[in-house]
């Protein structure tokens, strides 16, 4: 059970969802809207080895969302739950409620009790668990295929019959201070905290995913009660099924019942804004921990594709411009790496790099140098050929095992959407051109002022970090 911080900005384009796990768009392959209230379904066909493959999006009776594939496995499944809440659905006295009671329904529901569940769990094998980001909260299991029934009715049942009992809450709550005790130490996280709230002003989109040590200690059983009654319902969750045995495992989930548990809305979300700013954390150690980046392309906008190979000739790879300038030319960092998260209302592009406080004035110099340079100049050939090389080759990754499209379908099922075959998408990227990168890096980076959000002992170096980065 984890809150996942690097999911609360997205993710990378090298490591994000489109590509190998959960958090980052690919722009089109969308536009299949199949909420109504009968069964219905789309399709999207794919290719393994010659043979036909194909996606299947379908819209239960219940209104819960069901997306699967038939891709098949060697003997593997794996099932997730996807529910549309995350930490910006919290009002301000609840902050950490979804990820707390994504912790709390471990700890009993339906027949079984905590122990109970603690010893399913190791009697499945795999992995069965969950994580809570900014927009949704995920509960999956990855088991043998032989065990897959059992897991899926383990999984709907924590969803949807909790106990939420006052002493289990009691005992969570000093797990979970614990958990945010740990986050705290962790400096690149707190950087990239530290940057969120940065970039977007509003607390209620930006807190941390855990909470408050306040928020966390206050939590009352009804309080998540309520929470779960008011967003975990059928139209707020998506059922996603790859691997070995899905057919069954789709007739078996059609037969399941949600409990009656009152009125539930639609979820509304406040829309985003972004504001750059600059937040410091002082901290003993040997290293900075510097986060920076810009609100971005949204998921549909049309410079999504060119802005994904952007990241990459950025700081996405070992030829990437950050990469080679400031650690094999320079010797200045030991890390330094971009990323791209892109969904319907939020996106932000970032460079992170971990190093020593005296070489942080000349890295933002580099830096500075080599974002103008994409400003002015387009790419060459090679670099854009590189980047596609790394889509397709993390694309092909994504595809080889059961848990991996199971995230994947996941994150486009939520948005209403059907993924594309690997090789259909990777030809829409092969559409963007040299220069259409170059436009798109002016229209980013041109005389926009970034956010920045550092960790460490940052203390000798306010002066500079307090002027602002400007490319």
């Amino acid at each position: 059970m984890m809150g996942l911080d690097k999911s609360q900005l997205g993710i990378d384009f090298i490591r994000g969802w489109e590509f190998c796990s959960p958090i980052c768009f690919g722009r089109r392959g969308f536009a299949y809207d199949v909420r109504c209230s009968c069964i219905c379904f789309v399709g999207t066909e794919m290719r393994k080895e010659g043979r036909k493959t194909i996606n299947y999006l379908m819209t239960l009776p219940s209104q819960m969302t069901m997306i699967w594939d038939d891709y098949g496995s060697i003997g593997t499944t794996a099932i997730a739950f996807f529910v549309r809440v995350g930490s910006r659905d919290e009002p301000k006295d609840q902050y950490g409620a979804a990820h707390f009671l994504e912790h709390a329904v471990f700890k009993g529901a339906g027949n079984w009790s905590a122990r109970d569940i603690a010893g399913i769990q190791d009697q499945l094998g795999g992995e069965i668990n969950a994580f809570t980001t900014r927009d949704y909260t995920v509960y999956y299991a990855k088991v043998l295929s032989s065990k897959a029934s059992e897991a899926l009715e383990l999984l709907w049942t924590l969803i949807s019959a909790p106990f939420l009992e006052s002493s289990d809450i009691d005992k969570e709550r000093h797990v979970i201070l614990e958990e945010l005790l740990e986050a705290q130490d962790d400096l690149e996280d707190r950087s990239s905290e530290l940057y969120v709230s940065a970039l977007f002003p509003d607390p209620d989109f930006h807190h941390d995913v855990l909470g408050t040590k306040e928020t966390i200690q206050n939590f009352k059983a009804q309080d998540l009660r309520d929470f779960h009654r008011q967003f975990y319902f059928p139209g707020n969750i998506v059922a996603v099924l790859a691997g070995d045995g899905v057919d069954q495992l789709r007739r078996q989930l059609q037969s399941f019942s949600w409990p009656k548990s009152g009125h539930s809305r639609p979820l509304s979300r406040q829309p985003v804004f972004h504001q750059p700013r600059v937040r410091m954390l002082q901290k003993a150690g040997e290293q900075v921990h510097l986060t920076m980046g810009i609100a971005a392309p949204l998921l549909d906008d049309v410079a999504h594709d060119a802005t994904l190979i952007l990241t990459t000739i950025l700081a996405g790879q070992n030829t990437s411009r950050l990469w080679q300038r400031l650690r094999e030319e320079e010797g200045l960092v030991y890390t330094v790496s971009a990323s791209y998260s892109a969904l319907k209302d939020w996106a932000e592009l970032s460079v992170y790099m971990a190093l020593s406080p005296g070489s942080v004035p000349r890295a933002l110099e580099v830096a500075r140098d080599e974002i103008q340079q994409l400003v002015l100049t387009p790419p060459s050939s090679r670099e854009r050929d590189l980047a596609l090389t790394q889509a397709e080759t993390s694309m092909a990754f994504a595809m080889e095992t059961p848990d991996g499209r199971v995230m994947r379908l996941g994150l486009y099922a939520l948005y209403g959407m059907m993924p594309l075959d690997p090789r259909e998408r990777l030809s829409q990227l092969e559409q963007v051109t040299c220069d259409e990168i170059r436009v798109t890096a002016h229209r980013l980076f041109h005389g926009s002022p970034w956010a920045i959000g550092a960790s460490g002992p940052v203390d000798s170096i306010r002066p500079v970090l307090n002027q602002g980065f400007t490319a």
